[in-house]
């Protein structure tokens, strides 16, 4: 399906209607929608990438719709892709703004370069609507390099998710990245740990959780960390399987 996003680009995508066992679902009920945002266009990234098709049926499971758009630039959608992101992050707020009238729960799904790009939307103003953000693969080590030196902006971004009151964080890495070593994500980690406690309504540290085995459960929080180990940047074998579970446990 093709979209016009009103800021002059047409986005081609891909919906997925959930999976649900009531055939007769109430007028009343919620609508959910997942956006999927895949890995860096210039390396060929799109949304047909194996980790987001690993993650569709967990998100289905759980009501979701789906919507997964090629970015600017790639397969069929038109525009140039940019260096720094910035306008990519515009593009999905538009995306989102498009179904905003349909939704009562969003949330914005991003693996690696997508990532990035999840990290820049904003929480709904419209406190009825429950924005969540699941951050996989965040690329921690190339981010400069990925967005043209803008690290601080992204930061701040990410800073601002984590000190809001309307949204939730789920982030998710292996300690054998390639591209992030796991003591960069550790030492990241307790800064997000850090700036998740630093709301204008201060919540207890016992709020937040650091995951590292996927025996631990899996109880939803404002920040939820999960490394899994032995887990590389691609997510391949059982370490995707493990992956579609996490986010399968976490959306609600």
């Amino acid at each position: 399906m093709l979209i016009d996003i009103n800021i002059g680009v047409t986005l081609k995508g891909e919906y997925l209607p959930p999976i649900t066992t009531n055939p007769y679902p109430s007028e009343q009920q919620r609508i959910k929608l997942a956006v999927c945002l895949h890995p860096w266009s210039w390396l060929g990234g799109n949304m047909h990438d194996p980790v987001l098709d690993i993650l569709t049926k967990p998100l289905l499971t759980k009501g979701y719709h789906v919507f997964r758009y090629n970015s600017r630039g790639v397969g069929g959608s038109s525009g140039w892709p940019t260096l720094t992101g910035l306008t990519e992050g515009k593009d999905l707020e538009a995306v989102v703004d498009w179904s905003v009238r349909y939704i009562s729960d969003v949330v914005i799904v991003g693996y690696s370069y997508g990532s990035l790009i999840a990290s820049l939307f904003p929480p709904l103003p419209n406190p009825q609507i429950k924005t969540s953000y699941i951050l996989i693969s965040y690329p921690l080590g190339p981010r400069s390099y990925l967005t043209l030196f803008h690290s601080p902006t992204y930061t701040s971004k990410l800073r601002d998710l984590l000190r809001s009151e309307r949204s939730n964080v789920l982030v998710v890495y292996g300690d054998r990245d390639e591209f992030t070593s796991v003591e960069r994500y550790e030492r990241w980690g307790k800064e997000l740990k850090t700036d998740s406690l630093n709301k204008k309504k201060k919540k207890e540290e016992s709020d937040v959780r650091w995951e590292v085995s996927e025996e631990q459960g899996q109880e939803r929080s404002r920040l939820t960390l999960c490394c899994r180990p032995g887990a590389s940047h691609f997510w391949r074998g059982r370490h995707g399987v493990w992956l579609a579970e996490t986010v399968g446990n976490w959306v609600v």
